[in-house]
């Protein structure tokens, strides 16, 4: 819940707030970065949501902010499912983009972030961006979003337990799917209601709490801290 405030409040800053990354942005550093007005990435930036990894789903907004950038893209199909169809393949699959081109794809970077070549020059291009966003700024206001409710998330676990059957996802993983979809679909909501990010923030800590409950999620945690590469039970 703190982590979500604060990531709340540099979103809604009276500022503009540009993120500048290199190298790796995994897991919560990449939802820094979605809460983030605008970016300037080195070409070599590793992003994605591993949350499933280790047990979990994303938790500081993350599942929120891309359930977002999808309802408002123009290249999705109408409708309230195929954004959530869209977040959620690529969390309960943990993509990661492999640069800072492939993350557009992903919608971890919008279509008008940049992308630096020079590492040495992300930092005066992330200044640079931030000073030209001054002018006038005003901070976005928020997302309302109709999500799908309990249908959405019922033909997502079909489709997880499909995968199950096949041998290419574990019993966990179906777990993790399951609260996932849970949270993109909207929960209990009507697919004519407008759901908040207040509501949105809550499901996904809601999910947190339930899956790491369960000792395979734990489980999958101390492997990650000791062993340094994610655990499949």
């Amino acid at each position: 819940k703190r982590g979500q405030d604060v990531f709340q409040k540099m979103r809604f800053a009276p500022f503009p707030v540009i993120g500048a990354p290199s190298g790796m942005a995994l897991g919560g550093g990449c939802e820094v970065l979605l809460h983030c007005d605008a970016i300037e990435a080195h070409a070599e930036t590793y992003m994605g949501l591993v949350e499933a990894g280790v047990g979990i789903v994303p938790g500081w907004g993350g599942c929120k902010e891309l359930l977002g950038r999808w309802s408002v893209s123009k290249d999705r199909p109408g409708g309230p499912m195929p954004p959530v169809m869209k977040a959620f393949e690529t969390i309960a699959m943990a993509h990661v983009a492999k640069s800072a081109e492939e993350a557009k794809d992903f919608l971890f970077l919008r279509p008008g972030d940049g992308v630096v070549m020079n590492r040495d020059r992300v930092l005066a291009a992330a200044k640079a961006r931030a000073l030209e966003m001054a002018k006038d700024y005003a901070p976005p206001e928020p997302i309302e979003i109709r999500l799908p409710g309990p249908t959405g998330q019922t033909a997502l676990d079909l489709g997880v337990k499909d995968f199950i059957n096949k041998g290419i996802a574990s019993l966990h993983d179906g777990v993790i799917a399951h609260e996932l979809a849970f949270v993109l679909s909207g929960g209990d909501t009507d697919a004519l209601d407008l759901v908040s990010e207040d509501h949105i923030l809550k499901l996904e800590r809601d999910a947190i709490v339930k899956l790491a409950g369960t000792k395979k999620t734990r489980a999958r945690v101390e492997h990650m801290l000791k062993k340094g590469k994610p655990l499949r039970n």
